[in-house]
């Protein structure tokens, strides 16, 4: 009965409109249009690349992770994820500037996820900024304004689960300096949604030569408490069983006359 009650309030939410986003677009990698498996583009500066062939199923576990380091002309960048099903991206990397000019960062991440009613998200994201010399700022950037943001999905329709994640920054001025920013947490509650995707968004911009900011945090949505309702057949099988149990005690009542 779950399975029919979920697809007909499906089609009563979709019908009607969303919150949407404007499609998140990495110049260079084209995002699927239908998620079946995780997906991962990395953006320097507006240029993309995809690593999802990377992504690949935990041994002797659940869901998928991906670790790989890139090497670019601009910068250096190690990055890891695990994607959950349950359902949750974690993400954590370290980016390393080779040039003086500022650099903005892209990291989006694709979980196709149980199809379900969600309706509560969370986002948590820490930084540390160290600068060999000079002083290196870690800031939001102008192209993508959070330096979190998380996104159900169904299809190819992006919805913006409401935990973008600050507009601050994290400072290390100085020789051989550094900083920990923690960015904290936020967390969204609606009204149950049907999703099949999850996404994670994670952008900064990062200046200063030979700088390094090494970044974690995680995107989840947790599953709504729906409430089913008895099937029509399986009402009438309690109301006959009720019948047959009142017509055992009334017999029984009128032998013990």
């Amino acid at each position: 009965m779950r399975k029919y009650f979920l697809t007909a309030l499906s089609a009563l939410v979709l019908a009607v409109p969303a919150t949407t986003s404007a499609q998140i677009t990495l110049p260079g990698c084209v995002r699927p249009a239908t998620l079946t498996a995780p997906f991962v583009f990395v953006a320097v500066n507006g240029q993309c690349t995809d690593l999802s062939s990377l992504v690949a199923p935990v041994v002797g576990g659940k869901g998928w992770s991906l670790s790989t380091k890139l090497s670019l002309a601009s910068a250096t960048i190690d990055l890891h994820a695990l994607f959950n099903p349950d359902p949750s991206v974690t993400f954590g990397g370290t980016t390393t500037n080779l040039t003086g000019d500022a650099t903005t960062y892209a990291f989006l991440f694709g979980l196709p996820i149980v199809p379900d009613f969600y309706s509560s998200a969370l986002s948590t994201l820490h930084l540390s900024a160290t600068s060999v010399t000079g002083t290196t700022t870690v800031a939001n950037s102008a192209t993508y304004p959070a330096f979190v943001s998380g996104y159900g999905t169904v299809g190819d329709e992006l919805t913006n689960l409401g935990v973008d994640l600050g507009t601050g920054t994290c400072v290390a001025s100085g020789t051989a300096a550094s900083a920990t920013c923690d960015l904290g947490s936020a967390s969204s509650s609606f009204a149950p949604t049907f999703y099949d995707n999850l996404e994670a968004l994670v952008t900064y911009t990062q200046d200063n030569a030979a700088s390094t900011v090494t970044f974690s945090g995680e995107v989840t949505i947790g599953a709504a408490d729906v409430v089913t309702t008895p099937e029509p057949a399986t009402l009438v099988l309690v109301g006959i069983g009720l019948l047959v149990l009142g017509g055992t005690i009334g017999t029984r009542q009128r032998r013990l006359d």
